[in-house]
């Protein structure tokens, strides 16, 4: 090789951008004394597309996770989806945000998140193989790339 230290430079470079991206910084984890996944029943997160906006709903998931928090936002979009935003004040203002939508087979899917910019975690709401609705847990910057900043 013809320039050795500039070469290793340039692999040190590399290596210390790509642990600087895939750190989260000093960001706190606020679900860190949570479990990874946590089941949730149909039934109880239909329950927060019938609260209207400025109304407290109160939302009780396994692993005795109760939401409180107001429902700031709750939209008809189309024909088919529904989206309810709800603020959780004992969680820092988190906010969970989640949709339904009604399938052509009037079958109902849920999706969302819970989620602020201020934390290193959060949850994504998916169906199990066995269809059984669960709270997944994940890293704020290796989903959306804003919250690592």
């Amino acid at each position: 090789m013809k320039y050795p230290i500039l070469t290793g430079l340039l692999f040190t470079l590399i290596t210390v951008s790509a642990n600087a991206q895939s750190s989260t910084g000093s960001k706190p984890k606020i679900f860190a004394a949570f479990p990874a996944t946590i089941s949730c029943s149909e039934l109880e997160l239909s329950k927060a597309f019938s609260t209207a906006v400025d109304q407290t709903v109160s939302l009780s998931f396994s692993n005795n996770l109760l939401f409180n928090g107001t429902v700031t936002g709750n939209t008809v979009k189309y024909s088919n989806l529904q989206s309810v935003t709800i603020k959780l004040p004992e969680f820092d203002n988190l906010i969970f945000s989640i949709s339904k939508i009604t399938n052509d087979d009037k079958t109902i899917t849920y999706v969302g998140r819970i989620i602020n910019k201020k934390y290193a975690d959060g949850y994504e709401l998916k169906k199990d193989a066995s269809n059984n609705y669960q709270f997944i847990k994940f890293e704020t910057n290796r989903i959306i790339p804003e919250c690592s900043q």
